[in-house]
């Protein structure tokens, strides 16, 4: 969800004569609302549709495992050596369970005997990622070939496809197809990404675009929520449901599909074709949106904005690593990012419910408790955006750094008190814990760093800066979500020490390394890291 406030930055057209206050107008409120809702509520409800059914769908994928291995053994009496599967592979993939009253502890028990059945489910929780890896790497060129607009509307046909596939492995036996559906899924929120954020900053006003570019965080929250709440097993969070859940994020994708089609393009979008007639279009879309005739100054506005920045060549990533300076500014801007994912975000999101289920509550609390948590999450996500200018994006950073690792240190003793002692009041320790981990990275971690991207990046390399940004997030959360459901069987309880040492890593890096940027300019900010001998040599300001 940070790309929001990076390209709300890297958008914006700067207007000094504009006025105080620009009217939110019934086509402007409709266009962002379709938008936000058809894209970041379909990335939020995907993000955790596979969280609380986590027991349903690994019991679905072993009974598929079980039925090719019982297919493949001959059933008239054979020798020994015509059979494919032996006595403890069946056992191992065949033996029944319940999976409503399967608890946590039963779950990793099995995941952790059966190797291929937790790689299998470590692969699915995951498949998402690796769809918005590729994204990182496609994004911009299909908006430079088809605009936003109509990149939107492309990813409402793929996103389809994708859910079709992954609903219908159930019916075909197949995990194969969820996997694949997933990563389809994955590849169009991915792309939300930046074509959202990008989308509502275009066509918003100056005066409006910070309020307006909060909608899909909003839809984002309200789409973890949903997922949540129908992942019940009460509702569709059990055998016979959860291919319905997977499909139920189409309805706001196709109610974008419906509307959007009847929505102008972005006016910057416009301006952008190389006809003669463009500077009409946009001015006919400008004054759809703002329901007025009176646009000729913002118009004005938007032709010298882009005039400025064809006068300045755009660096690539290529060139960003070639030049030491733009280096060293891109690897002390990535830490935060890195630590917003390998502070163990990543694995929350993915499997909350399991880590609540093995804390000691049962599944029904477990998801009540997830519900819990993505509320939390919103809260917190609004409150950071009233602190970061007034208490400091440095200082705040280290304070998240700091409840952090006390609420995981809190997390790994009131697990291992669980584990070994079977105290009954250590699991709402550690329910506790985990939302003091949620509030305090919440506080910085989710929406700072893409503000440090955007100050410490100059103009010509912002772009390229924003593309390595996601792929560094995404690759993080890849690495952690993977190797999460394989490493909790090994380490159990301590599992989270891995990411309080690393939490600590980030942590004293930005202690020793990271300049507080709160009230400079980005030209201020550039001037002064410029000024140093070694790029890495930073004071506070």
């Amino acid at each position: 969800m940070g790309e929001l406030s990076l390209s709300s930055r890297t958008t914006s057209f700067v207007g000094s004569s504009r006025k105080q206050s620009d009217p939110l107008t019934f086509n402007l409120i409709l266009v962002v609302f379709v938008v936000s809702f058809g894209t970041w509520f379909s990335l939020g409800y995907n993000v955790v549709a596979l969280n609380s059914t986590q027991t349903v769908i690994v019991d679905w994928i072993r009974m598929v495992g079980c039925g090719r291995l019982e297919s493949s053994t001959p059933q008239n009496h054979s020798s020994p050596s015509q059979n494919h599967s032996s006595p403890s592979q069946l056992d191992l993939w065949c033996h029944p369970i319940n999976a409503f009253h399967f608890t946590g502890q039963d779950l990793i028990e099995l995941l952790g005997a059966n190797t291929e059945l937790n790689s299998l489910w470590a692969v699915t929780a995951t498949c998402l990622s690796i769809g918005k890896l590729f994204s990182a790497v496609t994004s911009r060129p299909i908006i430079k070939r088809f605009g936003l607009k109509t990149s939107i509307l492309l990813n409402t046909v793929i996103v389809a496809v994708g859910t079709v596939i992954s609903c219908l492995a159930q019916l075909l036996d197949s995990y194969e197809m969820l996997i694949t559906g997933r990563i389809i899924v994955g590849f169009v929120v991915g792309s939300s990404c930046v074509l959202t954020p990008m989308f509502v900053a275009e066509v918003s006003p100056v005066t409006r675009r910070g309020a307006l570019g909060t909608l899909p965080v909003v839809m984002f929250a309200l789409g973890t929520i949903t997922a949540t709440v129908l992942g019940l097993p009460s509702i569709l969070g059990n055998s016979w449901g959860w291919p319905i859940l997977l499909g139920l994020h189409l309805i706001p994708v196709g109610l974008m599909g419906m509307v959007l089609p009847f929505c102008p393009e972005t006016p910057r979008q416009l301006l952008l074709k190389t006809n003669k007639r463009t500077t009409d279009w946009a001015r006919n879309a400008l004054i759809w949106l703002r329901n007025s005739p009176n646009v000729e100054e913002e118009l004005q506005n938007m032709l010298q904005v882009m005039e400025q920045e064809t006068e300045h060549r755009q660096i690539s990533l290529l060139g960003i690593f070639r030049d030491p300076f733009l280096r060293s500014s891109l690897w002390l801007a990535s830490v935060p990012f890195m630590a917003m994912q390998l502070s163990g975000f990543s694995c929350l999101s993915f499997y909350s419910t399991a880590i609540f289920s093995d804390s000691g509550l049962t599944r029904v609390e477990a998801i009540y408790a997830t519900l819990g948590v993505w509320i939390v999450c919103l809260i917190m996500t609004i409150v950071s955006g009233g602190l970061v200018d007034r208490v400091g994006r440095r200082l705040l950073l280290l304070s998240s750094h700091v409840g952090v690792v006390l609420s995981l240190s809190f997390l790994v003793l009131t697990r291992a008190l669980t584990e070994q002692l079977n105290y009954a009041w250590t699991k709402y320790g550690s329910v506790a814990a985990i939302f003091g981990f949620i509030v305090s990275h919440g506080a910085s971690l989710m929406s700072v760093p893409w503000i440090l991207g955007a100050e410490l990046i100059q103009q010509e390399a912002r772009v390229a800066a924003m593309t390595f940004f996601c792929v560094v997030v995404w690759l993080c959360e890849l690495a952690g979500a993977l190797l999460f459901p394989i490493v909790i069987p090994l380490a159990r309880e301590y599992t989270f020490t891995l990411f309080i040492g690393f939490t600590l890593f980030t942590g004293s890096f930005i202690g020793w390394r990271m300049p507080e940027t709160k009230g400079k300019t980005v030209q201020e900010i550039q001037q002064f890291l410029r000024a140093r001998k070694a790029p890495f040599q930073f004071s506070q300001f």
